[in-house]
């Protein structure tokens, strides 16, 4: 914990006084889409205060200590640039924690980074984080990921607000999240069984104290157009309700021609601050796509232990009918109660459920002649696919004290439901050309259909967890949660597992604004799940133990720039397709590295977001000894991202940005019998802010991949994925 004359505040006594407090300031005026920072700074001044009450105790140090939600007060200056910098996170067991506090990597990317970027998307926001990659598909239709070189589960990897799992299966909305967070490594702590590669949390807009109206207009190079708008008001007769309201509806032009659909979005988030004692919240997203999925590229059969790969297709060019898109919905809805008995006791209560529906149409282009292009185009169609989760947890917390020591103590239950029911894949093909692509005009049924039987996962732990403040510089943290999970499908062996998960970690403050921690995670995780390209698609695979090791250190720069180093060691149980194209649990790896990052201010007019991870990932033991020693597929040896903007000091209003994303060379199978290379990609941006009749409007334009390079986005499942060529994206905001 920080040094200093005012006592760190438990869990509890932060809740509480939150409560009545920072719930009617706890989203920014300064996260309207499009706004530049140089127009708004006295209202990113004021948001940033009203979203961290904590910050303002530190510089206004007669401030009443009610308003103070953090866990130790931080002091702030040079709050213009403070925007890129996360105060702190609302992640698992770290929710609400200031940044240097949390004993583990976990990497957020505001609403000021994703502002500026323009972005649509999860990976468009996700490019920032250090070790994120694509994993199996280009992103045109929805974002497979991987962390570290290891892939998210699409079923247990995302969630929505830190409570609610949601499946990945279809676009995620970037307009309506106020900030998106990824806790790398093991996570069952909190989560429960899960792949080890984390968690990605994306975290709704809420009503802050500034009435929020504005409109949006949009559009890009390809002839995508579409609107968007964003409303938040509080209201009662002390603000205890507030609501805000984020909408989208567009007519989709992809960079590839003749792929055309729609991406569509609304969604609202209620709060009712019952008493000072209760307050409760309502969050609902619902989206709808379309679009032709592009056929991913399936590496050759190896000769003399190396597959021969294709030159590089024309990334323009459509291999699939575009008459056959994958249409998905999702609908999201997640309720909570928090009740603070007093000052040292509350409890949260948090029901959810997230359905997500899917008639896909998957594509892969196969069995060619990598001289001339020649081949075969299979498509699959999966019609009735569904995706549901339920959730509900509840938790205590609780603070006292044991002589000098400060224990804030959390115990909680909390279960999952997975279902996935019946459905039928059909296969067709016909012939295609990889580098000259003709149109598809029919498709022949090839082999008999498959089906896929229903999937019952339940996924249920107790946990505990003790935050001790040994001194106000030295925090413990221990851990432990019993876990169950069980699996049930037809024609599939159950998979009936109990565990006992411990955790530990320590932090130290060598000065209030600088800490260094260590952490010891050990986990029953799971491996994820059969892609669908594999002989069992979809199946769950078993639960295995992970063991992660992790030492860090974060400073606070003025100006609110956060720095971030840490070296980190996780062994995990490997999967991956075998020979017989069956995607299985084949051994461990082992994944170890150094990660760094910087965000915030590094000038007055200069805001920063910039990354990179070295990692030395190799199996270490599995049952075909050939791969001992190998690299995972699809895992890089370096990411790096740099993201900068600069408001222009002569012309306020003005702002101007730039990006370069690295990924290095990664291996398209287990074996290392191919390498995709690496890839540096460049983006550009400029933004205007000015006032036209007493309204703000602003101008945005952000060139994605600015000198068209042409390269492999992803490897992994046996699919190589082309990377989607140069889009200038154009947006226009009112706001009154």
């Amino acid at each position: 914990m920080a040094s200093g004359k005012r006592a760190p505040q438990t869990r509890t006594q932060q809740w509480r006084k939150t409560c009545a407090h920072a719930i009617i300031t706890s989203t920014l005026a300064a996260s309207i889409t499009g706004v530049a920072h140089a127009a708004h700074a006295a209202d990113a001044d004021a948001a940033s205060t009203a979203a961290n009450p904590a910050a303002n105790l530190a510089e206004n140090p007669t401030a009443p200590a009610d308003d103070a939600p953090q866990l130790a007060p931080v002091k702030i200056t040079g709050t213009k640039t403070q925007g890129y910098a996360p105060q702190s996170v609302e992640t698992g067991q770290y929710r609400g924690m200031d940044a240097l506090a949390v004993p583990a990597t976990v990497n957020v990317v505001t609403r000021a980074v994703m502002d500026a970027q323009g972005d649509t998307g999860l990976y468009d926001a996700l490019r920032n984080v250090a070790g994120v990659t694509r994993q199996q598909l280009n992103g045109l239709a929805y974002d497979n990921l991987s962390v570290r070189g290891i892939p998210l589960d699409n079923r247990s990897s995302f969630y929505l607000d830190g409570l609610l799992p949601i499946d990945n299966n279809i676009w995620m909305p970037m307009q309506n999240k106020e900030r998106v967070e990824v806790l790398k490594g093991a996570s069952a702590l909190y989560y429960g069984f899960g792949a080890p590669a984390g968690i990605v949390n994306m975290v709704l807009k809420r009503a802050g104290s500034e009435p929020v109206t504005s409109i949006s207009v949009l559009g890009d190079s390809h002839g995508s157009i579409g609107a968007a708008a964003d409303i938040a008001r509080r209201f009662g007769s002390d603000n205890e309700f507030g609501i805000r309201v984020n909408a989208m509806d567009e007519h989709v032009e992809t960079p590839i021609d003749g792929d055309r659909g729609y991406r569509k979005f609304v969604s609202a988030a209620l709060d009712w601050r019952v008493s000072d004692k209760l307050k409760l919240q309502y969050d609902l997203e619902h989206i709808e796509t379309r679009v032709v999925e592009q056929a991913g590229i399936a590496p050759l059969t190896a000769v003399n232990g190396k597959i021969a790969l294709p030159a590089m297709p024309d990334p323009s060019k459509l291999l699939v009918p575009n008459d056959k898109p994958t249409t998905a919905s999702a609908t999201s809805q997640l309720v909570r109660a928090d009740y603070a008995f007093n000052d040292h006791l509350s409890a949260m209560l948090s029901l959810g459920q997230s359905i997500t529906r899917r008639d896909r149409w998957a594509w892969v282009f196969q069995k060619y002649n990598v001289a001339t292009g020649a081949g075969t185009l299979q498509g699959s169609q999966q019609y009735g696919q569904m995706y549901e989760n339920k959730n509900v947890r509840f938790e205590v917390n609780g603070d006292f004290r044991t002589g000098s020591f400060m224990h804030t103590v959390t115990t909680g239950v909390v279960q999952n439901w997975l279902f996935q029911p019946d459905f039928t894949t059909y296969t067709y093909t016909a012939a295609q050309n990889l580098y000259d692509p003709v149109d598809i005009t029919s498709l022949k049924q090839s082999g008999s259909a498959r089906q896929f039987y229903a999937q019952h996962v339940r996924n249920s732990g107790v946990y505990l967890f003790d935050q001790i403040d040994i001194t106000q510089r030295l925090q413990v943290v221990a851990g432990v949660r019993r876990s169950e999970y069980k699996t049930s499908q037809a024609g599939t062996p159950s998979s009936d597992i109990n565990h006992t998960s411990p955790s530990g970690s320590i932090t130290y403050r060598i000065t209030p604004q600088t800490s260094v921690y260590a952490s010891y995670v050990e986990a029953l995780e799971s491996a994820g799940s059969a892609p669908a390209t594999t002989v069992n698609a979809n199946q769950i695979l078993p639960a295995a133990v992970s063991r992660q090791q992790e030492v860090g250190v974060r400073t606070r720069f003025p100006g609110n720039t956060l720095v971030s180093l840490a070296l980190f060691n996780l062994k995990q149980a490997s999967a991956g397709t075998n020979a017989d194209n069956v995607y299985v649990m084949d051994g461990n790896a082992r994944y170890r590295g150094v990660e760094f990052s910087v965000q915030g201010g590094v000038t007055n007019n200069v805001s920063l977001s910039a990354s990179a991870v070295y990692l030395d990932a190799k199996q270490i033991d599995s049952s075909d000894p050939t791969l001992v020693g190998k690299t995972p597929e699809n895992t890089p040896r370096v990411t790096a991202s740099v993201f900068a903007e600069y408001r222009v000091p002569v012309l306020a209003g003005l702002s101007v940005n730039g990006g370069i994303y690295y990924v290095g060379p990664r291996q398209v199978n287990n074996a290392n019998q191919a390498q995709i290379g690496g890839y540096t990609l460049l983006t550009a941006g400029l933004r205007y802010a000015t006032r036209v009749y007493g309204k703000r409007v602003s101008v945005q334009a952000n060139l994605e991949n600015a000198a068209n390079r042409r390269y492999w986005s992803a490897a992994g499942s046996n699919q190589l994925a082309v990377g989607l060529g140069r889009t200038l994206e154009l947006t226009s905001t009112l706001e009154f």
